[in-house]
C-alpha cells in the first residue's frame, strides 16, 4: 500500500497557484521541499479548485482553469485521479454551457463503465453523448 506525505485541500491548492497571499503560498512551497513523497488530491478538492478559479472572485477563463490544473498535475508530488481529469478538462473547455462538475460526472460513469449518465438536466443530455435524460 503507498504511504502519502498527506492530502491537500482546494484552499492549499489555490494559494500554490495563485500566490495572492504570498506566506501562504511560502508555506505551500515549503511543504512540497520538506516532505518526501506524494501527496494525494481528491477529486472533490480539483472541482472546488476550478470552480473558484472560474468564479467572480478570480474569474479566469475556462482556458485559463484548465491550464493552471494541468500544470498542477505535472507534479510529481501530486497524486490525482488523472484519468478522470485527462478527460473531464477538456470537455469543461469545449462545452461552455457545461460546469465542471458536470463534465466530471460524464467523464466518471464513461470510465466506470457506467453509461448513460441520466440526468434530468436537458442541457447536459444534449451537450454530451453518455448523458441522457429522465423525463419528469
Amino acid at each position: 500500500m503507498t504511504r502519502f506525505a498527506g492530502s491537500l485541500d482546494a484552499n492549499l491548492l489555490l494559494r500554490l497557484l495563485l500566490n495572492d497571499v504570498p506566506e501562504q503560498h511560502k508555506a505551500a512551497l515549503g511543504l512540497f521541499s520538506k516532505v518526501i513523497g506524494q501527496f494525494t488530491v481528491s477529486d472533490t478538492a480539483i472541482i472546488e479548485v476550478v470552480f473558484v478559479l472560474t468564479g467572480k472572485t478570480y474569474n479566469l477563463t475556462r482556458k485559463q482553469a484548465v491550464e493552471a490544473i494541468q500544470e498542477l498535475m505535472k507534479l510529481k508530488e501530486i497524486n490525482c485521479n488523472r484519468a478522470l481529469f485527462e478527460k473531464a478538462l477538456p470537455m469543461f473547455a469545449k462545452h461552455h454551457g457545461l460546469s465542471f462538475e458536470d463534465c466530471c460526472l460524464s467523464v466518471y460513469a464513461q470510465l466506470n463503465d457506467a453509461e448513460p449518465l441520466w440526468t434530468f438536466d436537458q442541457k447536459l443530455a444534449n451537450q454530451v453523448p453518455n448523458s441522457k435524460s429522465v423525463a419528469a
